[in-house]
């Protein structure tokens, strides 16, 4: 064979291809093949006939399972094995290419197609597409080509897309949380994640669907219950279908007041309407004037029972249909579609299980059934390639606009191929996030922006399509201010309530800023104040928009609102506008005169009738419209014309450009946040950076290599300012370095002669670099430091290696580490190892006493443990683990006495005072530990239950 000559994808899609399989492939490799560079020459050699194909199945990490002869190339069926599986991930990510197979040249079988084992759920013409596209493939056709081949006739482009789409909803069997009836009419999953209406909207929503709270619904950090916009779709989208849920009683009761507050905001339908008194103490509505706006816009814009004007308004159950589990299996029947009463065609069958997971078998009118145990999965990471210049706008804090603006998402929750509208507002290389979305974090995180830049988000209104980040970016670092107005934020306080159980604003884990319009709100970055002012919106629940001016200039965000004139102006008539609310929904943004009051605007432009429509949008006066930016829109539904535009994904629109000064307040503010330098004064870190110097490292690029130093040769410390490092000996890696954390200095002080690791930028990288005289100088006018190091030195190690151990231990049935340390990073733990203390205990000893008055907590370093209570053992405790928790959130006494029962064992003891510290820079560190104090009391409820229900395997499909 000549024609072929590179490893081939067969893909499931005829768009073009984005990501090369390449990528796939050495991502299949790393497991057998730890070192990049051979990875790279394995997939190489993958086009050029030189491997046996036995040995290319075990590099890639897959065993045969069968053999397709039917078409002109056989196909090779094969089954990953088990462990991490980037296949799986390739085939699931959301919006992506789908590669079902690939096709690599062996020695001994020539051109291989080795096809994922998913090919055996395909219907036949869904099959023979896959055998049709291999054979162009090993002749070398690009996949232009093959879809164009492909694709001849009058329909054959509609109808290859039409297949091309039934087998990428067939792909879903891989995904442990989804199982498709064999006649693809029923889908059910077990929860319901932030892209999963988007995802379904890809891959085309067709049949019925059925859909399983998990026993938890927030979990780590993830939302497995995000069902808003299910019901938006199946209502909205698909003829006022009712969303078929099941879960618990308690569940039930969860649900319906989240999806009340959601979709009616302060006021429930039904009951009698709450007074203002009641929402002022309750929500913080400001004042009469408001409670009437927003009481107007939820009579104007809540559906009603009937065609009616005072008919009443349809309350949560006319938009979903759940079922409570009961029993040891839940029936649920499946009616045809548009028809209530029996079922004629079909039902489900749910089952619990003790060990996590749910049993689900569908079972057809004919007999047919298919079943699954179905299991939690964390969301699928989306497939995107961040421009290069994008990413070098803002991957620096150094480099960062002073004033500007940066696109994360630019659409709406019903677009299947955007992401939702989020963006950062920066200010002096710190950002206001706005709006924040999971794959809006995804991406900031893909460009390098460290979570300490963003102590700020911006909140319009709690719709998922808003606000599906923000509990995600509170527990993912340092602490984060909310920017709200008060009816918002504790709509947001009380949504996170109902999915966490946990009250966000008392346990300390945000911290709020008032933002009601009519006063304005003045907040610090860089030293500098920038001024925010905002607004009511007309929309179904409480929004606001907003302008931020900073250093002469102002940025303005509508938010979603219904902005049209003459619906304002009858309303203003009707009395249900006040003239200041008036004026703010007709001219907040620009004056009477239609001059601007910004020098740049991003206008909302969604779906009537909620919200603003583009044909009024492109009636705004000409210096308006040049200053202005469509978001909250796809990209199919902007008009050609003279309208405004929408902007790039990923583009910075910079108001004031980097400055030479904010560099350095920028660098300076790093080294404020080192470990060991948190109470240094202001003038001695001020004299440090003026002998610093900034070095800049590509994605690869060493740093400081491994070996010996010679004597002459010139040594330095260095502080990670941005960006990431590895440090690893040689194969074996170590640890990672992040922003604010250091390296180095133990090398000056300790071990002049020698490095004993690389030190490696995993991705662009930016640090300050630091001679040996300068470390010197440190630490001769503040001694403490080198003690601090020392300390730090001594226990990372260990921290670290229990941190490995916790996050290799399995648990129940959620992909979530319980261990507090397990997610915890590198500066969090030598945050842990200085305000911490080592403790040495042996065989017998009692570390805890059971009533003893709780002064600290304890990490388990090394050793086994046992926990009892009055006499009897409630369980054990293992390296990585922290314990003693309770008592110390309770600030009560021990509930249980805990003994070493092994040699002996090592524990990092914390005091209460030195915890609370790292509490208020670290809030998330209490979050894991409220968890695990949660997951302790109920381990005895979960164990008694588990015992008294026998879980019966699934059964196996009949023939």
């Amino acid at each position: 064979m000549t024609a072929f000559g590179n490893p081939a994808g067969v893909w499931l899609t005829t768009g073009p291809i984005r990501t090369r399989i390449q990528t796939l492939l050495l991502e299949m490799l790393k497991p057998r093949l730890p070192d990049a560079v051979l990875r790279e020459s394995v997939v190489e050699e993958l086009g050029r006939a030189v491997k046996r194909a036995d040995v290319v199945l075990e590099y890639l990490g897959l065993r045969t399972i069968g053999l397709d002869s039917e078409g002109q190339v056989p196909l090779v069926l094969v089954q990953p094995q088990p462990g991490k599986d980037p296949w799986r991930e390739a085939l699931l990510v959301p919006g992506g290419e789908c590669p079902v197979g690939v096709v690599v040249s062996t020695w001994d079988r020539g051109p291989l197609a080795l096809i994922h084992e998913v090919f055996a759920h395909f219907s036949p013409r869904q099959q023979d597409l896959v055998r049709r596209y291999v054979a162009l493939a090993t002749e070398g056709d690009s996949h232009e080509r093959i879809i164009q081949d492909m694709s001849g006739g009058t329909d054959g482009g509609r109808e290859l897309a039409e297949l091309m789409a039934g087998a990428r909803r067939a792909v879903q069997f891989v995904d442990p949380s989804v199982l498709v009836s064999s006649d693809g009419r029923v889908r059910v999953q077990l929860g319901s994640l932030s892209d999963t209406t988007r995802n379904l909207l890809r891959e085309g929503v067709e049949g019925e669907q059925l859909f399983i709270l998990p026993s938890v619904l927030f979990e780590g950090r993830t939302n497995y219950s995000d069902v808003e916009f299910l019901v938006y779709l199946n209502f909205f989208v698909r003829g006022r279908r009712r969303t078929r849920i099941v879960g618990t009683a308690a569940q039930r009761r969860v649900l319906t007041q989240l999806l009340t507050l959601t979709v009616f905001g302060l006021f429930e339908p039904g009951t009698a309407p709450p007074t203002f008194e009641r929402l002022h103490a309750t929500y913080g509505v400001p004042d009469r004037e408001t409670y009437a706006l927003l009481r107007a816009a939820h009579e104007m814009y809540s559906l009603r029972q009937g065609p009616e004007a005072a008919s009443p308004i349809l309350p949560i159950d006319g938009y979903v249909d759940f079922v409570v589990l009961e029993g040891e299996e839940t029936v649920v029947p499946i009616p045809p579609v548009g028809r209530d009463g029996p079922p004629a065609w079909g039902e489900v069958r749910v089952r619990l299980h003790s060990q996590g997971g749910v049993d689900v078998r569908i079972v057809q009118e004919d007999g047919q059934s298919t079943a699954k145990r179905l299991e939690l999965t964390r969301r699928h990471r989306k497939a995107v390639e961040i421009p290069t210049d994008s990413r070098r706008a803002i991957r620096f804090a150094t480099d960062r606009p002073q004033f500007g603006v940066t696109l994360l998402g630019t659409s709406h929750g019903f677009d299947p191929a955007g992401d939702v509208t989020s963006f950062v507002v920066w200010l002096n290389g710190q950002g206001i996030l706005v709006d924040p979305s999971p794959e809006g974090l995804e991406y900031l995180e893909q460009i390098g922006v460290a979570h300490m830049d963003l102590p700020y988000v911006f909140l319009t209104h709690i719709h998922a399509d808003h606000d599906g980040g923000l509990l995600e970016k509170l527990l993912s670092g340092g602490r984060t201010s909310v920017i709200a107005s008060d009816a918002v934020f504790h709509a947001f306080v009380e949504k996170a309530r109902l999915l966490t159980g946990h009250d966000f604003e008392r346990e300390g884990l945000v911290t709020p800023i008032s933002a009601n319009p009519g006063a304005a709100v003045t907040i610090e970055s860089g030293g500098e104040p920038a001024v925010l002012e905002t607004r009511w919106n007309l929309h179904p629940i409480p929004a606001n928009g907003f302008k931020v001016s900073f250093k002469g200039k102002t940025f303005g965000y509508s938010g979603d609102s219904q902005y049209e004139p003459a619906l304002l102006t009858r309303l203003r008539a009707q009395g249900k506008l006040t003239r200041g609310q008036y004026e703010d929904l007709m001219y907040f943004f620009w004056t009477p005169d239609g001059l601007p009051r910004v020098d740049l605007l991003y206008h909302e432009a969604g779906i009537p009738p909620i919200h603003t429509s583009t044909e009024t949008l492109r009636a705004l006066p000409d210096p308006v419209k040049a200053r202005t930016f469509l978001v909250h829109i796809a990209d199919k539904d902007v008009p050609e014309g003279s309208g405004p535009r929408k902007p790039a994904v990923f583009a910075t629109h910079a108001l004031l450009p980097a400055s030479e000064s904010l560099r350095e307040r920028t660098l300076l503010a790093t080294l404020r946040r080192v470990t060991y330098l948190y109470d240094v004064p202001p003038d001695t870190l001020q004299e440090l950076l003026q002998g610093g110097e900034a070095c800049e490292y590509v994605r690869g690029g060493i740093v400081i290599p491994k070996g010996p130093v010679r004597q002459d040769q010139p040594l330095h410390f260095y502080v990670v300012t941005d960006g990431a490092l590895a440090v690893q000996d040689g194969r074996r890696f170590i640890t990672r370095l992040r922003k604010a954390d250091s390296f180095g200095e133990w090398g000056i002080s300790h071990q002049r002669g020698i490095r004993v690791a690389d030190v490696v930028a995993v991705d662009d990288s930016q640090c300050l670099r630091f001679s040996e005289a300068q470390y010197w100088w440190l630490v001769r006018r503040h001694p403490v430091i080198q003690d601090r190091i020392g300390k730090i030195r001594g226990l990372l190690p260990r921290l670290e290696v229990a941190r490995a151990r916790a996050q290799q231990k399995p648990v129940g049935d959620l992909p979530t580490a319980l261990s507090v340390i397990a997610t915890m990073t590198t500066s969090q733990l030598a945050a842990v190892a200085l305000f911490g203390e080592v403790r040495a205990f042996r065989w017998g000893q009692q570390i805890l006493i059971e009533g003893d008055e709780a002064d600290g907590l304890y990490i388990l370093l090394s050793g086994h443990l046992r926990a009892s209570v009055r006499g009897g053992m409630v369980g054990q405790l293992g390296e990585g683990e922290i314990f003693g928790e309770i008592g110390l959130l309770e600030r009560g006494k021990r509930s249980a006495t805990v003994t070493v029962v092994s040699a002996d064992a090592e524990v990092l003891f914390m005091s209460t005072g030195n915890f609370e510290q790292l509490v208020e820079a670290v809030p998330a560190f209490s979050w894991d530990i409220r968890k695990t104090a949660t997951a302790r009391r109920e381990a005895p409820r979960r164990r008694a239950k588990g015992a008294a229900r026998s879980d019966p395997p699934v059964e196996p499909d009949p023939e």
